[in-house]
């Protein structure tokens, strides 16, 4: 097998994956807390040179999940590009709602679970490495001081936590935003909580295009997951 067969299949290999790199992930985290961010801040944010970071960069646009939203001069004739998320992005990854292709099925054959198999890998491996790195940041609040937390992870929890004054909490600490719960459903209590999750994820949408409309630049500090911890808190305390 020729080089130039190698490196088209690895390339392939890698598209298909998305979040199996650490990078990967680290450039959807900043991009989803940051709506434009430099090459140079990038490398900044994450403490790696700006030619390591830059192929990812490349895969990013190649995917049409970044785009180049402006040029900003720096010096002289030296542009710097700024990259923003691409309009529609989060759809022509993990969605078939508005593809075409997938709107004209009328079966479900191989080609099309081949597709709805690759997604949901992508997906599970996303939530995956967001739990490590939930779980990095607990571990290392633990063990930042002598036998527990240092004051300094204490003061970070109580960004997160806050004390529970409802009659039925005798005054136990929860979450300021929304917090993991397990549960076992019957068919019947998860059809209720499908239809509830999807009127929640209807007025969730509209009210995250609205914000958009009326604040493109603001800093989205938190990812929607089954937690809602601050994901900037945990990646900015973990690279200290």
């Amino acid at each position: 097998m020729s080089a130039d067969i190698i490196h088209k299949t690895e390339k392939k290999k890698k598209k298909d994956d998305l979040f199996k790199s650490k990078i990967n992930f680290q450039l959807w985290g900043l991009f989803s807390m940051y709506p434009q961010l430099s090459l140079s801040e990038l490398s900044l944010k994450l403490g790696k040179s700006k030619s390591t970071i830059h192929p990812y960069i490349q895969e990013y646009l190649e995917r049409e999940i970044i785009e180049v939203k402006e040029e900003r001069q720096i010096r002289g004739n030296i542009k710097a590009k700024i990259y923003g998320f691409k309009k529609g992005y989060h759809e022509r990854i993990f969605s078939c709602e508005k593809d075409s292709e997938c709107l004209k099925k009328t079966e479900f054959d191989k080609e099309f679970g081949n597709r709805i198999l690759k997604e949901n890998i992508m997906k599970t491996k996303l939530h995956i490495k967001t739990l490590d790195t939930l779980l990095a940041f607990f571990e290392k609040l633990l063990n930042s001081g002598i036998n527990g937390p240092d004051e300094r992870a204490l003061e970070i929890l109580k960004k997160v936590y806050k004390l529970d004054t409802s009659p039925y909490s005798k005054h136990m600490f929860k979450r300021k935003d929304i917090y993991s719960s397990v549960a076992w459903n019957s068919e019947k209590s998860h059809i209720l909580l499908q239809k509830m999750m999807s009127e929640l994820l209807k007025k969730f949408n509209e009210e995250t295009d609205a914000e958009e409309e009326e604040f493109p630049d603001i800093e989205k500090p938190y990812h929607f997951l089954s937690f809602g911890m601050p994901l900037k808190l945990m990646m900015e305390y973990l690279k200290t």
